[in-house]
């Protein structure tokens, strides 16, 4: 066996593992995960193009992006997305984490 078969047999083994991808939000989010991402994006981009953001204080900076994410909510082609509150809250601290 030569250097090069040793790696394709290298090669083999570590693609034939699967890797799952852990989501961050809870499993009765999942089926509209897709949905909940797309207005973390945004979100994201919301705070990216506000010049004052970082003039904000933290907890101004957190009520405007949960009431950001609430009224994304109320919106009919979202209303089958339910957060808890600390569904919400954990929302909220990701981004700001992101950001």
């Amino acid at each position: 066996m030569g250097l090069s078969d040793r790696f394709k047999e290298e090669k083999k083994k570590s693609s034939s593992k699967k890797v799952e991808k852990k989501s961050a939000y809870p499993s009765h989010v999942q089926a509209d995960l897709e949905m909940l991402e797309d207005i973390e994006c945004m979100v994201l981009n919301k705070i990216a193009y506000t010049p004052v953001w970082f003039e904000f204080t933290g907890d101004e900076q957190k009520k405007l992006i949960r009431d950001y994410l609430n009224a994304r909510l109320a919106l009919p082609e979202n209303a089958a997305l339910i957060l808890t509150e600390d569904e919400k809250d954990a929302f909220v601290t990701k981004i700001l984490a992101s950001v």
